[in-house]
């Protein structure tokens, strides 16, 4: 992503977030949160992502953008005892969360 001048407006910073390839393509994109709400604001940056059917999530600083409207799993590794005290892994779908 190439840089943006301090002073870019709200608007070109969505258009630049929202026009990259990887948006077009239904992929993710990642910002920092820092810059979201330097550019924009979190309440705006927000609603654009759900005006446009998409979801993200937050994390270390940084909001991944779902460039989507498939699911998003949580996935974490659940681990049941077995018959003989061995280790098994759960389902599949009990080991994600899945948000809509």
């Amino acid at each position: 992503m190439e840089r943006l001048p301090p002073h870019t407006s709200p608007e070109a910073f969505l258009a630049h977030v929202f026009g990259a390839k990887a948006v077009r393509d239904g992929k993710i994109v990642r910002r920092s949160l820092r810059d979201i709400e330097r550019y924009v604001g979190h309440a705006r940056f927000v609603r654009e992502v759900h005006r446009r059917g998409f979801r993200a999530v937050e994390n270390a600083g940084q909001m991944v953008i779902f460039c989507n409207r498939d699911p998003v799993r949580i996935v974490r590794a659940t681990v049941f005892a077995g018959e003989n005290g061995t280790e098994k892994p759960a389902f599949p779908d009990r080991n994600c969360r899945q948000f809509r």
